[in-house]
């Protein structure tokens, strides 16, 4: 019999953001849905990013981990990051969109209406655009030299 605590090795931000990409380049090649797999994308290009600044912030601020942290830490970084206030904000809003992208992944299964209030709320952006959301805050911190 197999066992189980395989299935959970350690990982990366890095890896998961890997895997994302990955996923997108050969979803040509995939039975599933573009509509599955570009949702898979989402919600792990946002999950990297959280994972990543988490464990950053732990490490060189005074940042805890603890419940509610899909909304206190990209509140942290707004009030209390590492960078000038323009940075930090750059990144909350960021962050913000990547969250609301994979919360529509996650928990919207249609479209909205365009005539709808709900699809006002929406955001759309192309996985490409992600992509570089991402790397752009990923870069950041990692380039961050005060720390």
């Amino acid at each position: 019999m197999k066992d189980i605590k395989q299935d959970f090795e350690d990982v990366s931000p890095k890896e998961i953001f890997d895997f994302a990409y990955e996923l997108n380049s050969i979803k040509e090649d995939l039975n599933s849905s573009n509509s599955t797999i570009n949702r898979t994308v989402y919600v792990k290009i946002y999950y990297a990013v959280f994972l990543f600044l988490r464990e950053w912030l732990k490490k060189y601020t005074e940042y805890k981990s603890l419940r509610g942290e899909h909304k206190k830490l990209p509140n942290f970084i707004k009030i209390r990051g590492p960078f000038d206030n323009e940075k930090n904000n750059e990144i909350y809003e960021d962050l913000l969109l990547l969250k609301k992208l994979r919360h529509q992944a996650d928990y919207r299964l249609t479209v909205p209406s365009k005539y709808s209030q709900e699809y006002k709320k929406w955001k759309f952006t192309s996985i490409e655009s992600a992509f570089n959301i991402a790397k752009g805050i990923l870069h950041t911190f990692m380039d961050n030299k005060n720390v």
